[in-house]
Parts: structure tokens; sequence; C-alpha cells
């Protein structure tokens, strides 16, 4: 019970647990407040750093340096201007400039937001605004690592409530200069006859794949590691289905791409849904920028293993409903399947999709356990789509990217190969819970060898359970039908928004529809479970 009513309260009330989705304005946009000098950032040799990275991004085996990160020590005590409101409030902005930045992001050693205060970021000619960073945002630690926000001229505005005077904490110890982005690396390489104009974005028809493509790339997400590198990553189910925030990348994005240390996942950030309205499909067309700022904070290290190259973290603040995420589902199988597609952000790009026809192959490859896609038929990978998830055709995990050659050569993939963790390996090879995976993602030990995605907070009610199940009409007046092809019986329970059992029962295909007419109207859960097949799925149903 406590797992499905965990899920059911991020259903009733996650949109409360607000994250960055650029959400209202800094209360200084509608006064007259004071211009502020800006603190200039004082050059770093971005030549040296474009030579170190014409050699790095050949590899796939590290995350993509976007940025080069500057050490400072900043907070509410020793800079920026306070202004005091007529009602007492007060408003704290400091302001930075970095010459030819793309982008600026900050990390903070010290972040505590009171009950009531906020915190944007913004640009100089306010044409991209980030925030409200606010409570929802605090842990343990009392660190932060921001998004990026476009320019090089950025302000960081504090709201602070009248009431909450003086408690507020933030001191800032990185600043990072972004020099460069995804577009800027496709026009650098076209000259060298690498043009990245073989991607397909993730919305492009791709054929068979479709189907499982349009619910997964709900799972998957852009992620700043070390404040200045860019991997990709995907929430994952566990077999409690409780929307507990998982994330499965590569182990070799814990290192930071400046310093090449162990990285804190704590400052990580994490972008969903940053995908093109308008789909570029290998050809020479820009993609246009996505119109989502859904960005989380933050992480803690659960497990990792360098022999499958995999790490999985948890995401330290709750994903909103209106989100509409995914946690993908995954297999453990050791055959391997008929064909496979990848989703990610090839070096920080919006997000991808390459596909590759034939079956993987098993490989050992310098003693790490992979999975080898020997070539692509549509679509490459390249550096930042690192930790990448790699899906069966059911749109389950089986790996996720450590490396490879494959590359864009022209409007065609070249013959280069790709190789993955191998998601099976992972399960159990480490010695402990800290390097394998099977004690978070099967918590009841059902020993499950394959998990369906969980439609997430939102949920995916009309996306069948392997074509298998479905529910209609959702919402209704209270009769949902389930649909049950291949299925003998199912077996249903329903909670109500506090967790508790309203009706429960068998479904069968001459019986196969859920009354719930005389309940009252609002939001329910449906679980189903499949006794034969050893599957359970959990959808969210509306009754109005």
């Amino acid at each position: 019970m406590k797992s499905i009513f965990t899920f059911i309260m991020l259903i009733a009330f996650g949109a409360g647990f607000a994250q960055v989705s650029n959400e209202g304005t800094p209360k200084s946009w509608s006064r007259n407040s004071n211009e502020i000098a800006p603190i200039v950032m004082k050059g770093f040799d971005l030549a040296a750093t474009q030579r170190e990275d014409a050699v790095n991004d050949l590899k796939k085996d590290r995350p993509y340096r976007f940025g080069h990160q500057y050490l400072v020590d900043y907070h509410l005590a020793n800079s920026g201007k306070w202004e005091t409101l007529e009602n007492g409030d007060r408003i704290w902005r400091i302001r930075f400039y970095s010459e030819g930045a793309k982008t600026m992001n900050f990390l903070f050693s010290d972040f505590y937001m009171p009950e009531g205060a906020t915190l944007y970021l913004y640009n100089n000619d306010k044409s991209d605004l980030l925030g409200a960073y606010d409570s929802s945002q605090n842990n343990e630690r009392r660190i932060l690592g921001t998004w990026l926000v476009n320019g090089d001229d950025i302000w960081l505005e504090y709201y602070e409530p009248k009431a909450m005077r003086g408690q507020g904490k933030l001191e800032i110890f990185k600043v990072v200069h972004g020099y460069r982005t995804g577009e800027d690396f496709a026009r650098s390489t076209q000259g060298l006859g690498d043009s990245a104009n073989c991607h397909y974005d993730v919305d492009c028809t791709m054929g068979t794949i479709d189907t499982q493509k349009n619910v997964v790339k709900k799972s998957v997400a852009m992620m700043v590691v070390g404040g200045s590198g860019f991997c990709t990553g995907a929430l994952i189910n566990n077999t409690s289905n409780n929307g507990t925030p998982y994330f499965l990348s590569a182990n070799h994005c814990y290192q930071d791409p400046q310093t090449q240390e162990i990285s804190d996942t704590g400052f990580w950030a994490f972008r969903f849904d940053w995908i093109s309205p308008s789909p570029s499909c290998a050809s020479f067309t820009n993609s246009p920028n996505g119109p989502y700022h859904q960005t989380a904070s933050g992480a803690t290290m659960k497990a990792r293993r360098q022999q499958t190259d995999f790490l999985l973290v948890e995401i330290d603040v709750n994903l909103p409903e209106s989100w509409d995420l995914v946690w993908a589902g995954w297999s453990r199988l050791t055959a391997a399947p008929a064909y496979t597609f990848g989703i990610h952000h090839p070096s920080g790009d919006i997000m991808k999709v390459s596909l590759d026809n034939n079956p993987p192959s098993a490989q050992t490859i310098s003693g790490m356990n992979v999975w080898q896609i020997n070539q692509w038929d549509k679509g490459v990978t390249e550096p930042g789509s690192s930790g990448s998830p790699l899906f069966d055709p059911q749109g389950r995990i089986i790996g996720q990217l450590y490396g490879g050659t494959s590359f864009c050569n022209g409007f065609v993939p070249n013959s280069g190969s790709d190789i993955y963790g191998r998601f099976g390996v992972s399960w159990d090879a480490g010695i402990s819970a800290s390097s394998r995976l099977k004690e978070w993602l099967d918590p009841a030990n059902t020993n499950a060898m394959t998990l369906d995605a969980l439609g997430g907070v939102a949920g995916i009610e009309d996306v069948a359970l392997n074509n298998e199940i479905s529910i209609y009409p959702n919402p209704s007046n209270g009769v949902f039908a389930v649909s049950m092809d291949n299925i003998t019986s199912l077996k249903y329970e329903v909670y109500n928004v506090l967790g508790q059992s309203v009706q429960r029962g068998e479904l069968t295909s001459a019986n196969n529809t859920v009354n719930l007419t005389t309940s009252q109207n609002g939001i329910y859960i449906l679980k189903l479970t499949d006794e034969a097949a050893n599957k359970t799925v959990t959808r969210k149903i509306v009754k109005e």
C-alpha cells in the first residue's frame, strides 16, 4: 500500500512541488529598480580550451564539455545590491558579465530558500528567464546547480518576504562561461566532412519504433554534470511502480569535465522534454528551439560500476504532474532483441533518435560487458549522448551509451559502431547495492526479468502495455473499459487520492469494465495485475 499511496500523492499534489519552468516574473521587472554594474569575469584561454576539445570530442567516454568554470565567492552579505520594498519585503540582485559567453550557469555552495522566497536568473535584455527556484529546491546539503541562461550578461534576483528577513542563504562558488552549443558543434565540423546532418529529431517518423519512441522520449533528459559538461540519461521504473525518480546514465559522466575529478551529483541539473516543435530529419534544416524549461536540480548517488559503465542516481526533488513524464521500463534478458533504438542529446543539442534495424551483439571489450551496435541505419551518437538509453522493440532499456566511433558522413551514418553497457550485467554483477541495480529497481525482490514503463505522474493512459492493455474512455462518466488482447484475466484495484482502496475485482474478456458511477468525480488510480505473467501496471483514470 505504501508504494501506491506514494504514487497517488505525487499525482494529487505533484504540481505543488513546482520545479523550474519559467513561471512568474522577478519583482524588479515591474519596478524602476536601479541599474547595477556587472561583475566582470577575467577571461580564459579559449583557444587552448578549444584545442583540448578538438581531441576530446573524438571520444564518447567522457562528458561533452561546453563551459569554463570560474571559482568565485559571492553571497548575500558581501556583494550585490539590496532593495527594500514598500511593504518591507526585500530583493537582492547581482549581475555577471563574461564576454562572449553563449550561456552562463551557477553553482551554489550554500543554498536555502525560506518559505515564500524565490530566485530568478535572466539575461540583461530579458529574453531568457529561468525560475523561480524556491523552497521546493531546498535539500539537506544546502547546495544547488542551476540550468543555463542564454547570453553573457546575466542577473540573479532573490526575493525575500519581510517575515523571512535574513533567513535566506545564497553563496555562489562557481560561475560557468558556456562557450559552445550543439549548433556550434555541427557548424564547426562541416569542413571535416562530419556535418551532423544525419541526425533525426526525436519526433521524426521512424517507422516500426514510433509508438514506443513517442512514449519513452518522455523519460529522457539532458544533464549538466560537473557544472560544465553535458550527458544524457533517463528516468527508469522500479518493480514497485511508485514513481521514485531514479535516473540511469553512464558512470563516466561522474567525471568533472574541467578538473577530471569525481563530480558532486548534488550540483547536477536535468532538463526534460527538450524537443523541437518542427523536427529536422537528416536534412540541412536547423531544428527550432523547444518551448520548455522543465529543469530540476540535484541528485543523490545510488550505484555505479565501471565494468558496465552504469550510474544510477535519484533526483532530489519531486517531478511535477504537469511535465507528463514517463519512467522507462527495462529488460535484463540475455538474448539480443531484433532491433534497437536510442534517444539522446548529442553535443548538448535538442533531443535526437537513432535506429539500428539489426540485433546488437553481446561483447566483452577491454573488460567491459557491452551491447555493440555495428552500424546505425538512421542517426548516430556524439559526445553528450553519453549515458543515453538503448531501447529494445518494446521500449525497454537494455543499456546506456559508453562510447563508439559512429558519426555523420553527410546525410548518412558512417560505418562506425557504438557500445552500450549491458543492463542485464549491471543488474547483479556488482558486489554490493552500491555497484548493482537490483536492490534499487526491484525493491520487492520479485526477480522480474522485464518491467514495462510507468506512465509517470500525468500518466500515459491510452498507450498499451506491450500493445495488450489500454483503457477507454478516459476521462469517462464512471465506466472504464479495459482492453485485454491475449490476456485471460486481470485483477484490479482502484484507489482514491488518499490512497484508500475503493474497489477491487477481476476482469475477463466477457466482463472488462470498471464501474465507478456511484463514486465521486475526481482522480483515481487503477492498478491492473496479470498474475500469470507477473506484470503490474498502474494508470491514472478520471471520472467527470
